[in-house]
């Protein structure tokens, strides 16, 4: 499953925050370790020198020689002292070791001291306090003698340090990934605003809205761009399908002379045609179909003037009860001639600001739509009421009603149901292209709910 785009930005964002700070957290704790690892080596280095300055030694008995009323050589033999012993390179004996080093237990073979002697580095050893970091250097006394110093500090406060740095990172990790996510969706949401709005504008745009644009926002970057050229795209369709509707409105109109005079011809012809009674069938079949071809020529110049906007409605109050129960009047005996059961229903005086001629059409062509699919013995109902400040018209057969996917494209222009179930009526699919058309106009809603075999309702609600 392909996720959205704005999840996938969201995680993606995610997944590079938390990498970020995973690897600016490692690169951070080894940095402050080698740091404070280097600062423990600097300060052991200057106790061992300090201390080389302040022993003496007498026949192997080193001593510790400082003034006690200095509180800052105090204080330095104090830290330097807490962890150190004295080897004789020569025997091999410990010469002194203080009460801090004593517990470690380390005491060093000769083999040992001389490896030390020879390459005096620093150690570290595990103990039960913690960690010690001891160094080795060689000093000699007066007389040349050799002796193997070593100095320790503690590493406990170090590794204390770390390990709450450490475990810092643990928890802020997490609450770290968890923010990170949360701006993420933030920042995905405000990033891809300007990109929803430009799709709600476009969903509203169709072949009746060709003339509208999508907004742009002055700020010269990609979306801009897009935009832009969406625009301009928008602008080449606009004139194409206008000079389309100029095409089809001007074939209309100069079909609809050489029709006439065809259908004139051809009335002549079936008065001159006697009693013949197959001749008389057949012309009068050519003038029915002549009839239904001037009517469908009607309808496409009608919505063509419609579409490129060259008709002009007049809002005035119209009482939508009392034109619909007239309409219904009108239609009565068309609707007995089939034996389908037409009636109005209405509650209360229900008044729009529309056009009265254009909202008696959007009427007639929906009553007439499900005349014609109504078989006969049905039922047709128009019914106006009042639904939360607006008109509501229903318009509800017993029909043979139509697919769920026939009623999603019920109101495209030309589209016809299946002609299996269909045949017989004479329709071009045009009437409920411009009865759409009179909804947008009147800035209301049209919607259709359609079963096969048991009927179909068209709602219409008016501002």
């Amino acid at each position: 499953m392909k996720l959205p785009l704005r999840v996938r930005l969201a995680v993606i964002a995610t997944l590079v925050c938390g990498l970020l700070s995973s690897v600016l957290s490692v690169v951070s704790y080894e940095v402050l370790a080698r740091r404070l690892d280097a600062d423990v080596s600097t300060r052991l280095t200057e106790l061992t020198e300090g201390l080389h300055g302040y022993l003496r030694f007498d026949d192997d008995v080193p001593t510790v020689q400082y003034n006690a009323n200095d509180s800052e050589q105090a204080a330095f033999i104090q830290e330097a002292t807490r962890y150190y012993q004295i080897y004789s390179t020569a025997t091999g004996r410990l010469l002194f070791q203080s009460n801090g080093f004593a517990p470690l237990g380390l005491y060093l073979t000769p083999d040992e001291i001389q490896s030390y002697r020879e390459q005096p580095r620093p150690f570290d050893i595990e103990t039960d306090v913690g960690r010690v970091r001891i160094s080795n250097s060689v000093i000699r006394d007066s007389r040349g003698r050799e002796y193997l110093l070593q100095v320790g500090v503690s590493l406990r406060t170090m590794d204390s340090a770390l390990g709450r740095y450490r475990d810092l990172l643990l928890w802020l990790l997490p609450t770290a990934l968890a923010l990170a996510a949360l701006a993420a969706w933030w920042l995905s949401v405000f990033a891809l605003r300007p990109l929803s709005v430009l799709a709600t504008a476009a969903r509203e745009i169709d072949v009746r809205t060709l003339e509208r644009r999508l907004p742009t926002r002055n700020v010269h970057d990609e979306l801009e761009d897009v935009t832009v050229a969406f625009n301009e795209t928008l602008a080449r369709l606009d004139h194409s399908v206008g000079e389309m509707r100029q095409f089809s409105a001007a074939l209309a109109h100069e079909l609809r002379t050489p029709l006439a005079a065809l259908r004139g011809e051809i009335e002549l012809a079936l008065r001159r045609s006697g009693g013949n009674d197959a001749q008389r069938s057949t012309l009068a079949s050519q003038i029915e179909e002549l009839d239904r071809l001037t009517r469908l020529i009607d309808q496409i110049l009608t919505l063509a003037r419609a579409e490129s906007g060259q008709i002009r409605l007049t809002f005035v109050p119209v009482d939508v009860g009392a034109l619909a129960a007239s309409l219904v009047e009108q239609l009565e005996p068309v609707a007995q001639a089939r034996t389908i059961d037409l009636r109005c229903e209405q509650t209360g005086t229900v008044v729009v600001n529309a056009d009265a001629g254009w909202l008696q059409r959007l009427l007639l062509n929906l009553l007439d739509n499900a005349i014609k699919f109504t078989r006969e013995g049905g039922h047709v109902v128009l019914r106006v009421t009042r639904d939360a400040g607006r008109a509501r018209i229903d318009v509800r057969d017993t029909g043979i009603g139509m697919s769920p996917d026939e009623t999603s494209h019920v109101f495209e222009r030309f589209f016809q149901a299946d002609p299996a179930r269909t045949s017989g009526n004479d329709g071009a699919g045009v009437g409920l292209s411009l009865v759409k058309w009179i909804v947008d106009r009147h800035e209301g809603s049209i919607a259709v709910n359609s079963r096969v075999g048991e009927g179909s309702t068209f709602t219409v609600l008016l501002p």
